[in-house]
């Protein structure tokens, strides 16, 4: 499973990666929200990979796009013969196939969106992945409102690692959020040096006062966590703490 991609001019880093790690098909790609630095490469990943099932959520006809990247991405789609799946919450799919041993392959379940938005930051789709007994959560750029919306419907979101929403903005990742969460383990993805000054101090603050361990794009590079299942091992480019 892919869950975004950067922009455009990323697709060749995108790609590359995946290749090196072996991946010849992906059997699901999800595009947490049509924003260019979310989905701007997809285009060319659909191209360049054998596709099972590509998710997105849908959106207002206001808010749908007319940028040329999302063009891209439905032009890819049809040369493929796919249509976009729409992200429906309660909706679990199954990553692979049972191990010898009868054990359970990963779920994800979608969680979000919940309901229509005037931002498409909210609209993005939220899903937990579990692996034996660990746990995991995509939170896309959803920012507090959406944060909420997903806690009042009493889904499980308890998880050992979050990928922290929107580039770790004080927007996103509020308290009452994070605690339900309560992850052992943090991912914020931004660029060193953004403009937007991600991560912003407030957000790593509560993440600090939570106890959990967080890591960076912008000071460790690339993360990659591994686990079987049982224990997970986070492995970063740099180790800057």
């Amino acid at each position: 499973m892919l869950i975004d991609c950067g922009e455009a001019e990323e697709a060749d880093t995108v790609i590359s990666y995946l290749r090196e790690q072996g991946v010849e098909k992906l059997d699901y790609v999800v595009a947490t929200h049509p924003h260019s630095d979310h989905m701007g490469a997809m285009s060319e990943i659909i191209y360049g990979f054998e596709i099972g099932r590509v998710i997105a959520p849908h959106v207002s006809d206001e808010l749908t796009p007319t940028s040329k990247v999302y063009k891209d991405l439905l032009q890819a789609l049809k040369s493929k013969a796919l249509k976009l799946t729409a992200a429906k919450p309660e909706t679990v799919y199954t990553l692979g196939e049972a191990a010898e041993g009868g054990e359970k392959p990963p779920e994800f379940e979608i969680l979000a969106p919940v309901k229509d938005y005037d931002d498409l930051n909210n609209y993005s789709v939220v899903l937990r992945l579990t692996y034996g007994s660990t746990s995991y959560l995509f939170t896309g750029d959803a920012e507090k409102k959406a944060e909420n919306d997903i806690l009042e419907t009493g889904c499980e979101v308890d998880s050992d690692v979050l990928k922290v929403g929107h580039h770790g903005s004080s927007t996103s990742t509020g308290e009452k959020f994070l605690h339900e969460v309560s992850p052992e383990i943090c991912i914020i993805q931004c660029g060193d040096g953004n403009s937007y000054g991600h991560p912003h101090a407030e957000t790593i603050e509560e993440i600090e006062e939570l106890g959990a361990e967080w890591y960076s794009n912008d000071k460790n590079g690339n993360i990659v966590v591994y686990s079987d299942g049982e224990s997970i091992l986070v492995r970063p480019e740099r180790k800057t703490r």
